[in-house]
């Protein structure tokens, strides 16, 4: 048996080394991108949201399966993000979202807020996603995420400040491309639910109502 898992293993990379030498599965995970056309929640407080700051050393790539490349027709930051605003919604929460990052200052922040009407703002930052396994067939693959959030209020002060790691693990075996598309789509998800999961940020929302 383990003869003829090597030779399936073989095989398997040698038919994707002969195609284009290293192949690039490129995935379709959902952007939702129409929660942020929904009509407004009356008497709701307002978060404005920039998309998570793509930290990451590589943001070509989302992983690496055997000789496989993985990446996301939507950057991966934006579509966490998008999620994310999904369930804040989803909690009772108006959301804008604005397309500028890098409020380093209080001034900033503020000026931000006042401008959109918003109660707080949401950023952060996706330092890590990734997933991998150099054996398809013998080896479980593996994702990690790592990522930051920071909420403030309408002056600038920091409200909510926490890093999270999710992880995901999964054995694809001969499911290649398709596989690999449902192991991104579970790993971002772990990382929504991470977040929304927590007791710390459940707690911040609750009282942020």
């Amino acid at each position: 048996m383990k003869n003829l898992a090597n030779f399936l293993t073989l095989g398997f990379l040698v038919i994707l080394m002969a195609t284009s030498g290293c192949m690039t599965w490129v995935a379709k995970p959902e952007a939702m991108i129409g929660v942020y056309d929904k009509p407004t929640i009356a008497g709701a407080p307002t978060i404005i949201i920039t998309n998570l700051s793509d930290k990451r050393k590589d943001t070509t790539l989302v992983g690496r399966i055997s000789a496989l490349n993985l990446a996301t027709e939507t950057p991966v930051n934006v579509v966490i993000t998008n999620r994310i605003a999904s369930k804040l919604r989803e909690a009772g929460f108006n959301i804008q979202k604005v397309g500028v990052t890098g409020f380093e200052t209080k001034s900033d922040r503020a000026a931000v807020l006042k401008r959109e009407g918003g109660k707080m703002l949401f950023t952060g930052s996706l330092d890590h996603f990734y997933i991998a396994s150099s054996d398809a067939i013998m080896e479980t693959a593996k994702g990690r995420v790592s990522f930051r959030v920071d909420i403030f209020d309408d002056l600038g002060n920091s409200l909510f400040y926490k890093t999270y790691t999710a992880r995901t693990e999964k054995h694809l075996g001969l499911d290649g491309g398709p596989g690999s598309e449902r192991l991104i789509e579970e790993t971002i998800q772990a990382t929504v639910n991470k977040l929304l999961h927590d007791s710390e940020f459940q707690q911040f929302l609750a009282k942020a109502k």
